[in-house]
């Protein structure tokens, strides 16, 4: 047995703190440094991942064999340092969303003008599943039952074709400077896509402006496609 089988040995059997200070003593750097590069480079949760790996080496003390203890020692920090680099993103991707959701609430017009320039090109951008999902959605006004029938899917199917939509459409509009969470995106969408048009409909619409007879013609070979003037759409909302 090792030297350091030994320690690991009379810690495990007798709760020896002097020997288990010296296996510490001895490992501290290699634990640090694969947890240091598996986490980034981000040193304070490098030394969250160190205390975890060794609290859970005097957890685990009767289990382990001294003479393998390195090697699991570098495996059980990458195993944790890379559960903790996981939880830290996730953390941030919260903060950021709560963030933007709170400038959303307080600004609501200065990420619509952040968004509104490139948005049209984004969504030429993607896919045409992708694409028709994102115009059903938001620009047509259609909820996800509606979405799922036009893309021949079920609801829950229509809700995951639109989460990826937004996430391709995050994507590209990142690279354009524009950095905006799905929730926000999907938020600013919903809420701000339809621009009311400044003009009113007329009571008539005569109709398209066809080319006059010819010389000698009774009437425009297209007033037979057109024959009267047209009224004005009962609705015009989305049939969805």
């Amino acid at each position: 047995m090792t030297d350091s089988g030994q320690l690991l040995r009379a810690y495990a059997d007798h709760g020896d703190e002097a020997a288990f200070r010296e296996l510490v003593t001895r490992y501290a750097n290699l634990v640090y440094s694969v947890a240091f590069r598996r986490t980034g480079g981000e040193a304070p949760l490098a030394q969250e991942v160190v205390q975890s790996v060794f609290t859970d080496l005097a957890l685990r003390a009767d289990a382990l064999h001294g003479d393998t203890l390195g090697g699991w020692l570098h495996r059980h920090t990458c195993f944790l340092a890379a559960t903790a680099r996981r939880g830290e993103q996730r953390r941030r991707v919260r903060e950021q969303i709560a963030a933007e959701m709170n400038a959303l609430n307080d600004s609501p017009e200065a990420a619509w003008r952040q968004l509104a320039p490139v948005l049209d090109e984004a969504v030429n951008q993607l896919g045409a599943t992708d694409r028709h999902a994102v115009v059903l959605r938001f620009y047509e006004g259609c909820d996800l039952r509606a979405v799922g029938r036009a893309l021949g899917t079920s609801e829950d199917g229509a809700q995951k074709r639109v989460r990826r939509a937004l996430e391709k459409l995050r994507a590209f509009l990142v690279r354009r400077g524009v950095s905006l969470s799905v929730a926000t995106l999907a938020s600013l969408l919903a809420g701000r896509q339809s621009v009311v048009r400044p003009w009113a409909w007329p009571r008539a619409w005569p109709g398209p402006r066809w080319p006059p007879p010819r010389a000698g013609a009774s009437s425009s070979p297209f007033s037979k496609l057109w024959p009267r003037p047209i009224s004005k759409p009962a609705s015009l909302a989305p049939c969805c």
